[in-house]
């Protein structure tokens, strides 16, 4: 039986509305719905949480594409990303030089291990979020529900509805498929360190 994208899309707002539930943490931002979207707001991010290492000189936009492409050469596989995130004494952080050469060199934390579960880490849900094909021969895709911690995408979760054939098996396919053509890699889903396949019944 083939199950509708209204279906489907029930099983992710369940999920969604779970993980805001009680003492969870984890923020619904529906506002997210592209890749650039997740940039900016990881911008946002870096600048909320280095305030006094940025002295009231916020990012410019040649300084954030810096930041960007640090982040890129630091997470070119899963296990280079685990590394980084693990930081230094807990911190996973980029180090820019500053645009205005007065104000040198300025190290921003990015990750902080130290706080998972409260200080300035952030906890949000984002879902069907639309990523362009890696080259002109891939598929545009969208990716069911993704976890954020500190705006860097950490869990990607694909769901099934419990009553689709194989629906299990459709979701890891799926997964493996996106990460075949290059989804995860050289854009900002190369921080991913976890990846759920679910039917409802069997996770």
């Amino acid at each position: 039986m083939k199950i509708s994208h209204r279906e489907e899309a029930e099983v992710e707002e369940q999920l969604i509305r779970v993980l805001g539930e009680g003492h969870n943490q984890w923020t619904y931002r529906p506002d997210l719905k592209t890749e650039e979207d997740l940039w900016v707001n990881l911008r946002q991010k870096i600048i909320s949480n280095n305030q006094a290492e940025l002295n009231d000189f916020p990012l410019t936009d040649k300084e954030f594409e810096t930041i960007k492409t640090e982040l890129l050469l630091r997470t070119k596989t899963p296990f280079d990303a685990a590394k980084w995130l693990k930081g230094e004494n807990g911190m996973a952080r980029i180090t820019i030089e500053r645009e205005d050469s007065q104000l040198g060199s300025v190290s921003l934390i990015l990750y902080s291990n130290q706080d998972i579960g409260g200080g300035i880490s952030t906890y949000e849900v984002v879902h069907q979020i639309a990523k362009r094909g890696s080259n002109i021969e891939a598929r545009d895709r969208r990716f069911d529900v993704t976890l954020l911690i500190n705006g860097l995408p950490i869990v990607q979760i694909e769901l099934k509805q419990v009553t689709a054939k194989d629906g299990f098996h459709q979701a890891f396919n799926q997964i493996k498929k996106y990460a075949e053509e290059g989804m995860f890699r050289n854009n900002i889903f190369s921080t991913l360190q976890l990846f759920v396949v679910s039917n409802e019944q069997t996770t």
